[in-house]
């Protein structure tokens, strides 16, 4: 099978990318290293290439949305809240939907899964507003 020239470049421009990803998040973990060497990668003759992170870690930390905790809907806290799974994301709507809205963060940590270490994590990513 012979590759192409642009099918190289294509290839070369992929790898750049990987490694600047690589760079930028710092890589602290075994599982981001893991996240990175399973992204699928898609050929295209008229498209450029898209990487799919192949779980819900983010790529890019930089873009990172505030949460509304107080309306958001369980994927969204999942997606944005680091640490936070599905259950946990239940758990956080089902509180507030039966005692209402949270006023602090000390409301947040009671439902079972939140803790400090998670809710200081990721204070800069939720909104009690």
């Amino acid at each position: 099978m012979k590759i192409s020239v642009k099918q190289r470049c294509v290839l070369l421009v992929i790898l750049a990318m990987i490694f600047v990803l690589t760079l930028l998040m710092g890589l602290k973990q075994s599982n981001e290293i893991e996240e990175l060497s399973s992204t699928k990668l898609q050929f295209s003759d008229t498209q450029p290439v898209a990487i799919i992170p192949a779980n819900k870690q983010k790529l890019d930390t930089a873009i990172d949305k505030v949460v509304l905790i107080n309306s958001a809907s369980a994927e969204e806290i999942v997606w944005e809240l680091d640490g936070v799974g599905q259950a946990t994301a239940k758990r956080i709507v089902t509180r507030r939907k039966t005692q209402g809205r949270f006023k602090n963060f000390e409301q947040l940590k009671a439902v079972s899964g939140v803790g400090m270490a998670k809710i200081e994590v990721n204070r800069q990513r939720i909104s009690l507003d």
